[in-house]
Protein backbone atom coordinates (compact mmCIF):
# COMPACT_ATOMS: atom_id res chain seq x y z
CA UNK A 1 0.00 0.00 0.00
CA UNK A 2 1.37 3.44 -0.95
CA UNK A 3 2.06 6.04 1.76
CA UNK A 4 -0.80 8.33 0.74
CA UNK A 5 -3.19 5.35 0.73
CA UNK A 6 -2.24 4.57 4.32
CA UNK A 7 -2.84 8.20 5.27
CA UNK A 8 -6.14 8.13 3.40
CA UNK A 9 -7.23 5.04 5.34
CA UNK A 10 -6.30 6.66 8.66
CA UNK A 11 -8.23 9.79 7.72
CA UNK A 12 -11.25 7.76 6.63
CA UNK A 13 -11.28 5.86 9.93
CA UNK A 14 -11.46 9.23 11.73
CA UNK A 15 -14.05 10.69 9.36
CA UNK A 16 -16.41 7.77 9.89
CA UNK A 17 -16.46 8.63 13.61
CA UNK A 18 -17.43 12.25 12.90
CA UNK A 19 -20.77 13.88 12.17
CA UNK A 20 -21.75 15.32 8.77
CA UNK A 21 -20.67 18.95 8.65
CA UNK A 22 -17.83 18.53 11.19
CA UNK A 23 -14.62 20.32 10.26
CA UNK A 24 -11.53 18.12 10.11
CA UNK A 25 -8.28 19.36 11.72
CA UNK A 26 -6.08 21.77 9.79
CA UNK A 27 -3.41 20.51 7.39
CA UNK A 28 -0.48 21.44 9.71
CA UNK A 29 -2.16 19.65 12.60
CA UNK A 30 -2.84 16.55 10.52
CA UNK A 31 0.73 16.51 9.20
CA UNK A 32 2.01 16.31 12.77
CA UNK A 33 -0.64 13.84 13.93
CA UNK A 34 -0.13 11.48 10.97
CA UNK A 35 3.65 12.04 10.58
CA UNK A 36 3.36 12.82 6.90
CA UNK A 37 4.22 15.48 4.33
CA UNK A 38 1.92 18.15 2.94
CA UNK A 39 2.01 16.60 -0.56
CA UNK A 40 1.02 13.16 0.73
CA UNK A 41 -1.73 14.60 2.92
CA UNK A 42 -3.14 16.74 0.11
CA UNK A 43 -3.30 13.72 -2.22
CA UNK A 44 -5.16 11.66 0.39
CA UNK A 45 -7.64 14.47 1.11
CA UNK A 46 -8.18 15.10 -2.62
CA UNK A 47 -9.17 11.46 -3.11
CA UNK A 48 -11.51 11.57 -0.11
CA UNK A 49 -13.15 14.65 -1.63
CA UNK A 50 -13.48 12.88 -4.98
CA UNK A 51 -14.96 9.87 -3.19
CA UNK A 52 -17.59 12.10 -1.57
CA UNK A 53 -16.42 11.87 2.05
CA UNK A 54 -15.13 15.45 2.34
CA UNK A 55 -15.76 18.88 0.82
CA UNK A 56 -13.86 22.13 1.11
CA UNK A 57 -14.99 25.73 1.60
CA UNK A 58 -12.54 28.40 0.51
CA UNK A 59 -11.16 30.16 3.55
CA UNK A 60 -13.09 27.95 5.99
CA UNK A 61 -11.49 24.51 5.81
CA UNK A 62 -12.45 20.95 4.93
CA UNK A 63 -15.59 19.30 6.25
CA UNK A 64 -17.24 15.90 6.48
CA UNK A 65 -19.80 15.57 3.71
CA UNK A 66 -23.40 16.45 4.55
CA UNK A 67 -26.27 15.98 2.15
CA UNK A 68 -27.42 19.47 3.10
CA UNK A 69 -24.17 21.01 1.88
CA UNK A 70 -24.98 20.54 -1.83
CA UNK A 71 -22.21 17.97 -2.13
CA UNK A 72 -24.28 15.20 -3.67
CA UNK A 73 -22.86 16.14 -7.08
CA UNK A 74 -19.44 15.06 -5.86
CA UNK A 75 -20.59 11.42 -5.83
CA UNK A 76 -19.73 9.78 -9.13
CA UNK A 77 -21.94 7.46 -11.15
CA UNK A 78 -20.47 4.90 -13.51
CA UNK A 79 -22.07 2.72 -16.15
CA UNK A 80 -21.34 -1.01 -16.47
CA UNK A 81 -22.49 -2.72 -19.68
CA UNK A 82 -22.27 -6.52 -19.99
CA UNK A 83 -23.82 -8.86 -22.58
CA UNK A 84 -26.03 -10.60 -20.02
CA UNK A 85 -25.61 -10.54 -16.25
CA UNK A 86 -27.43 -13.89 -16.08
CA UNK A 87 -24.50 -15.59 -17.86
CA UNK A 88 -22.32 -17.04 -15.14
CA UNK A 89 -19.07 -15.23 -15.93
CA UNK A 90 -20.58 -11.75 -15.64
CA UNK A 91 -21.92 -11.60 -12.05
CA UNK A 92 -18.35 -12.01 -10.81
CA UNK A 93 -17.09 -9.23 -13.06
CA UNK A 94 -19.88 -6.91 -11.89
CA UNK A 95 -19.16 -7.89 -8.30
CA UNK A 96 -15.51 -6.93 -8.73
CA UNK A 97 -16.46 -3.52 -10.09
CA UNK A 98 -18.98 -3.07 -7.28
CA UNK A 99 -16.38 -3.96 -4.65
CA UNK A 100 -14.24 -1.06 -5.84
CA UNK A 101 -17.21 1.27 -6.32
CA UNK A 102 -18.45 0.59 -2.80
CA UNK A 103 -15.04 1.40 -1.35
CA UNK A 104 -14.98 4.70 -3.28
CA UNK A 105 -18.67 5.60 -2.72
CA UNK A 106 -19.47 5.40 -6.43
CA UNK A 107 -22.91 4.58 -7.80
CA UNK A 108 -23.16 1.94 -10.55
CA UNK A 109 -25.76 1.65 -13.30
CA UNK A 110 -25.89 -1.89 -14.72
CA UNK A 111 -27.01 -2.48 -18.32
CA UNK A 112 -27.42 -5.70 -20.35
CA UNK A 113 -26.62 -5.37 -24.05
CA UNK A 114 -27.79 -8.92 -24.88
CA UNK A 115 -24.91 -8.96 -27.43
CA UNK A 116 -26.99 -6.59 -29.57
CA UNK A 117 -24.92 -3.70 -31.05
CA UNK A 118 -27.99 -1.46 -31.30
CA UNK A 119 -28.98 -2.06 -27.69
CA UNK A 120 -25.40 -1.47 -26.61
CA UNK A 121 -25.30 1.82 -28.53
CA UNK A 122 -28.60 2.88 -26.95
CA UNK A 123 -27.23 2.23 -23.45
CA UNK A 124 -23.99 4.09 -24.18
CA UNK A 125 -25.94 7.12 -25.41
CA UNK A 126 -28.29 6.93 -22.43
CA UNK A 127 -25.44 6.69 -19.92
CA UNK A 128 -23.64 9.65 -21.47
CA UNK A 129 -26.86 11.68 -21.41
CA UNK A 130 -27.22 10.76 -17.72
CA UNK A 131 -23.87 12.35 -16.98
CA UNK A 132 -21.89 9.26 -15.94
CA UNK A 133 -18.23 9.85 -15.13
CA UNK A 134 -17.06 6.70 -16.91
CA UNK A 135 -18.11 3.35 -18.39
CA UNK A 136 -16.89 -0.24 -17.93
CA UNK A 137 -17.85 -2.18 -21.03
CA UNK A 138 -17.76 -5.78 -22.25
CA UNK A 139 -18.05 -5.15 -26.02
CA UNK A 140 -20.62 -7.12 -27.97
CA UNK A 141 -19.39 -9.68 -30.48
CA UNK A 142 -19.97 -8.11 -33.89
CA UNK A 143 -18.70 -8.82 -37.40
CA UNK A 144 -19.41 -5.25 -38.52
CA UNK A 145 -16.07 -3.61 -37.70
CA UNK A 146 -17.03 -0.27 -39.26
CA UNK A 147 -20.19 -0.05 -37.15
CA UNK A 148 -18.25 -0.83 -33.97
CA UNK A 149 -15.52 1.66 -34.81
CA UNK A 150 -18.07 4.39 -35.49
CA UNK A 151 -19.76 3.74 -32.16
CA UNK A 152 -16.60 3.73 -30.04
CA UNK A 153 -15.10 6.67 -31.90
CA UNK A 154 -18.25 8.57 -30.99
CA UNK A 155 -17.76 7.56 -27.37
CA UNK A 156 -14.15 8.76 -27.43
CA UNK A 157 -15.26 12.12 -28.81
CA UNK A 158 -17.52 12.65 -25.78
CA UNK A 159 -14.39 12.49 -23.56
CA UNK A 160 -16.13 10.06 -21.19
CA UNK A 161 -13.45 7.60 -20.00
CA UNK A 162 -14.17 3.94 -20.58
CA UNK A 163 -12.46 0.58 -20.08
CA UNK A 164 -13.00 -2.67 -21.99
CA UNK A 165 -13.29 -6.01 -20.21
CA UNK A 166 -12.69 -9.51 -21.63
CA UNK A 167 -12.00 -8.38 -25.19
CA UNK A 168 -10.79 -5.42 -27.21
CA UNK A 169 -11.94 -3.73 -30.40
CA UNK A 170 -9.41 -3.33 -33.19
CA UNK A 171 -8.38 0.30 -33.60
CA UNK A 172 -9.77 1.50 -30.25
CA UNK A 173 -6.92 2.41 -27.91
CA UNK A 174 -8.35 2.20 -24.41
CA UNK A 175 -7.39 0.00 -21.44
CA UNK A 176 -8.44 -3.64 -21.80
CA UNK A 177 -8.68 -5.95 -18.77
CA UNK A 178 -9.01 -9.61 -19.65
CA UNK A 179 -8.04 -13.16 -18.89
CA UNK A 180 -5.13 -14.51 -20.92
CA UNK A 181 -7.13 -16.61 -23.38
CA UNK A 182 -4.07 -17.87 -25.23
CA UNK A 183 -2.56 -19.15 -22.00
CA UNK A 184 -5.92 -20.60 -20.94
CA UNK A 185 -6.10 -22.63 -24.15
CA UNK A 186 -2.48 -23.68 -23.71
CA UNK A 187 -2.87 -24.98 -20.14
CA UNK A 188 -6.22 -26.67 -20.94
CA UNK A 189 -4.59 -28.66 -23.73
CA UNK A 190 -1.47 -29.36 -21.64
CA UNK A 191 -3.79 -30.69 -18.94
CA UNK A 192 -5.39 -33.15 -21.37
CA UNK A 193 -1.99 -34.26 -22.66
CA UNK A 194 -0.73 -34.75 -19.11
CA UNK A 195 -3.68 -37.06 -18.42
CA UNK A 196 -2.63 -39.41 -21.27
CA UNK A 197 -5.03 -38.00 -23.86
CA UNK A 198 -3.04 -37.67 -27.09
CA UNK A 199 -5.63 -36.59 -29.69
CA UNK A 200 -7.62 -33.64 -28.29
CA UNK A 201 -10.16 -31.69 -30.34
CA UNK A 202 -11.06 -28.01 -29.94
CA UNK A 203 -14.69 -26.87 -30.25
CA UNK A 204 -16.25 -23.40 -30.05
CA UNK A 205 -19.62 -21.87 -30.90
CA UNK A 206 -18.30 -18.82 -32.77
CA UNK A 207 -15.13 -17.70 -34.50
CA UNK A 208 -13.95 -14.42 -33.03
CA UNK A 209 -10.88 -13.09 -31.23
CA UNK A 210 -11.45 -14.90 -27.92
CA UNK A 211 -12.09 -18.31 -29.48
CA UNK A 212 -9.17 -17.85 -31.88
CA UNK A 213 -6.84 -16.95 -28.99
CA UNK A 214 -7.88 -20.08 -27.07
CA UNK A 215 -7.45 -22.19 -30.20
CA UNK A 216 -3.95 -20.78 -30.74
CA UNK A 217 -3.08 -21.80 -27.18
CA UNK A 218 -4.42 -25.28 -27.97
CA UNK A 219 -2.28 -25.46 -31.11
CA UNK A 220 0.84 -24.24 -29.27
CA UNK A 221 0.51 -26.98 -26.65
CA UNK A 222 0.20 -29.63 -29.37
CA UNK A 223 3.14 -28.24 -31.35
CA UNK A 224 5.26 -28.12 -28.20
CA UNK A 225 4.43 -31.79 -27.61
CA UNK A 226 5.30 -32.65 -31.21
CA UNK A 227 1.76 -33.89 -31.86
CA UNK A 228 0.27 -33.99 -35.33
CA UNK A 229 -2.37 -31.29 -35.90
CA UNK A 230 -5.71 -32.67 -37.09
CA UNK A 231 -7.44 -29.59 -38.48
CA UNK A 232 -10.69 -31.51 -38.88
CA UNK A 233 -10.74 -31.74 -35.09
CA UNK A 234 -10.90 -27.94 -34.81
CA UNK A 235 -14.52 -26.76 -34.97
CA UNK A 236 -15.59 -23.11 -34.61
CA UNK A 237 -19.29 -23.60 -35.36
CA UNK A 238 -20.08 -26.53 -33.10
CA UNK A 239 -23.86 -26.52 -33.46
CA UNK A 240 -24.92 -29.94 -34.73
CA UNK A 241 -21.31 -30.99 -35.38
CA UNK A 242 -20.20 -32.59 -32.13
CA UNK A 243 -21.71 -36.02 -32.86
CA UNK A 244 -20.04 -36.06 -36.28
CA UNK A 245 -16.74 -35.10 -34.69
CA UNK A 246 -16.98 -38.02 -32.26
CA UNK A 247 -17.84 -40.43 -35.06
CA UNK A 248 -15.53 -39.34 -37.88
CA UNK A 249 -12.36 -38.17 -36.15
CA UNK A 250 -10.03 -40.28 -34.04
CA UNK A 251 -10.15 -38.03 -30.99
CA UNK A 252 -9.83 -39.07 -27.37
CA UNK A 253 -10.59 -35.74 -25.69
CA UNK A 254 -12.20 -32.33 -26.23
CA UNK A 255 -11.17 -28.85 -25.13
CA UNK A 256 -14.43 -26.85 -25.09
CA UNK A 257 -14.58 -23.08 -25.46
CA UNK A 258 -16.79 -22.83 -22.37
CA UNK A 259 -18.62 -24.97 -19.82
CA UNK A 260 -22.01 -24.72 -21.54
CA UNK A 261 -20.52 -26.20 -24.71
CA UNK A 262 -18.88 -28.92 -22.59
CA UNK A 263 -22.36 -29.80 -21.31
CA UNK A 264 -23.47 -30.30 -24.92
CA UNK A 265 -20.46 -32.56 -25.46
CA UNK A 266 -21.54 -34.66 -22.48
CA UNK A 267 -24.92 -35.24 -24.14
CA UNK A 268 -23.31 -36.12 -27.47
CA UNK A 269 -20.93 -38.58 -25.79
CA UNK A 270 -23.84 -40.19 -23.94
CA UNK A 271 -25.78 -40.57 -27.20
CA UNK A 272 -22.71 -42.11 -28.84
CA UNK A 273 -22.25 -44.61 -26.01
CA UNK A 274 -18.90 -43.10 -24.99
CA UNK A 275 -17.78 -43.03 -21.37
CA UNK A 276 -16.33 -39.88 -19.74
CA UNK A 277 -13.43 -39.86 -18.87
CA UNK A 278 -12.39 -43.35 -20.02
CA UNK A 279 -13.32 -43.03 -23.70
CA UNK A 280 -13.34 -39.25 -23.95
CA UNK A 281 -11.78 -36.65 -21.67
CA UNK A 282 -13.49 -33.25 -21.56
CA UNK A 283 -12.33 -29.90 -20.21
CA UNK A 284 -14.38 -26.69 -20.25
CA UNK A 285 -13.66 -23.02 -19.61
CA UNK A 286 -14.88 -20.43 -17.05
CA UNK A 287 -15.29 -22.83 -14.10
CA UNK A 288 -19.00 -22.11 -13.66
CA UNK A 289 -21.56 -23.97 -11.52
CA UNK A 290 -22.17 -26.27 -14.50
CA UNK A 291 -18.91 -28.06 -13.64
CA UNK A 292 -20.08 -29.57 -10.36
CA UNK A 293 -23.62 -30.19 -11.64
CA UNK A 294 -22.42 -32.59 -14.34
CA UNK A 295 -21.63 -36.27 -13.81
CA UNK A 296 -18.72 -36.82 -13.83
CA UNK A 297 -17.78 -33.36 -12.60
CA UNK A 298 -16.19 -31.21 -15.29
CA UNK A 299 -12.58 -30.03 -15.30
CA UNK A 300 -12.38 -26.40 -16.36
CA UNK A 301 -10.18 -23.34 -16.76
CA UNK A 302 -10.81 -20.87 -13.95
CA UNK A 303 -11.68 -17.40 -15.20
CA UNK A 304 -10.65 -14.59 -12.80
CA UNK A 305 -13.75 -12.48 -13.41
CA UNK A 306 -13.95 -10.76 -10.00
CA UNK A 307 -10.34 -9.62 -10.27
CA UNK A 308 -10.98 -8.38 -13.81
CA UNK A 309 -13.90 -6.24 -12.61
CA UNK A 310 -11.88 -4.77 -9.75
CA UNK A 311 -8.95 -3.91 -12.00
CA UNK A 312 -11.22 -2.32 -14.62
CA UNK A 313 -12.76 -0.10 -11.95
CA UNK A 314 -9.34 0.87 -10.60
CA UNK A 315 -8.16 1.86 -14.10
CA UNK A 316 -11.35 3.79 -14.80
CA UNK A 317 -10.82 5.85 -11.64
CA UNK A 318 -7.26 6.66 -12.73
CA UNK A 319 -8.55 7.80 -16.12
CA UNK A 320 -11.22 9.98 -14.52
CA UNK A 321 -8.58 11.57 -12.27
CA UNK A 322 -6.29 11.95 -15.30
CA UNK A 323 -3.74 9.82 -13.50
CA UNK A 324 -3.48 7.12 -16.19
CA UNK A 325 -0.14 7.21 -18.03
CA UNK A 326 0.53 3.69 -19.35
CA UNK A 327 1.52 3.24 -23.00
CA UNK A 328 0.59 -0.46 -22.86
CA UNK A 329 -3.15 -0.79 -22.39
CA UNK A 330 -3.54 -4.55 -21.87
CA UNK A 331 -3.93 -5.99 -18.38
CA UNK A 332 -4.02 -9.79 -18.40
CA UNK A 333 -4.89 -12.18 -15.59
CA UNK A 334 -3.49 -15.70 -15.75
CA UNK A 335 -6.17 -18.42 -15.62
CA UNK A 336 -5.61 -21.74 -13.87
CA UNK A 337 -6.86 -25.32 -14.13
CA UNK A 338 -9.54 -26.72 -11.86
CA UNK A 339 -9.09 -30.46 -12.31
CA UNK A 340 -12.09 -32.74 -11.75
CA UNK A 341 -13.33 -36.19 -12.77
CA UNK A 342 -13.93 -35.53 -16.49
CA UNK A 343 -10.18 -35.71 -17.24
CA UNK A 344 -9.21 -38.32 -14.63
CA UNK A 345 -8.69 -41.49 -16.66
CA UNK A 346 -7.04 -43.36 -13.82
CA UNK A 347 -9.62 -42.19 -11.28
CA UNK A 348 -7.20 -39.69 -9.75
CA UNK A 349 -7.96 -35.97 -10.17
Amino acid sequence: MLKYQKIKKQLLDSILQMMPGDRIPSRPELMVRLSTTRATLDKAIAELEADGYLFSRTGSGTFVTSLTESTVQQIQTWGVIVPNVMEEIYPGLVRGAENYAHEKSINLILCNSDNDPRKQEMYIRRLIASGVSGIILVPVISTDILEMYRLYNQLIETHVPFVFCNRSIEGINVPVVASNDFYGGYIATKHLLSKSYSRPAFVAKKKYKTSIDRCQGYLSALLEKGSEINRNAIVFDAKGKISKLLTDEKIDSIFCFDDSLAEECYSACHDAGLSIPEDIGIIGYNNTSICEALTPQLSSVSFMNVEIGEKAAELLMKMIRKDYTSDFDYYLFQPSIKSRESTAKSGQI
